[in-house]
């Protein structure tokens, strides 16, 4: 939703500067907001769509249980990224708040809102992938066969899948 209004806020701007000579100031601002806070939901959705890059070419010739291993030390490793991440990110805020930092642009806007906003999506990302680490330690413990499927690089055939059966779903659900 945040994103359709942007790019209706986009669409009027470029009529306006195009048509009338007038343009809506902070449309690039804002814009750059919004992709602040949606990359950094976005980050989440694909770390549990395990949609993250991993470099695994040599990965499906170890054994299993080093392959477990490796899995859940990814999800610790992307945690530990995320934390860093999030109290950088908190860093950034505070000497914000400390000089009263605002934006040099015609809406001139407190950098807190914008920066606030993106600290909120990154700490639900370093949130979701403490979760989803702890979980993966969990079924390294209790569940080793299930490490693989929930952490594991998905096959071609799941990736595959995910696009061929997601319009089927749409499709089923839209008729319901």
């Amino acid at each position: 939703m945040t994103i359709a209004l942007l790019a209706v806020l986009i669409t009027i701007d470029i009529i306006g500067r195009d048509g009338f000579g007038v343009s809506v100031q902070g449309t690039d601002e804002i814009g750059g907001y919004v992709l602040a806070f949606v990359g950094s939901l976005g980050m989440a959705l694909t770390l549990m769509r395990r949609g993250h890059p991993r470099i695994d070419l040599f990965f499906r010739f170890f054994p299993q249980m080093l392959r477990d291993m490796l899995n859940v030390l990814a999800q610790i490793s992307i945690a530990a990224f995320a934390v860093f991440m999030a109290w950088q990110a908190w860093g950034e805020l505070e000497k914000t708040l400390r000089f009263g930092a605002i934006t040099n642009t015609p809406l001139q806007t407190p950098l807190w809102v914008p920066q606030s906003i993106w600290l909120a999506g990154v700490i639900f990302f370093a949130l979701t992938c403490c979760l989803t680490s702890a979980h993966a330690i969990w079924l390294y413990l209790f569940d080793r066969g299930a490490v693989s499927a929930a952490y594991g690089s998905p096959s071609v055939a799941e990736e595959v899948g995910q696009y061929v059966d997601e319009p089927e779903r749409e499709r089923r659900n839209a008729g319901d």
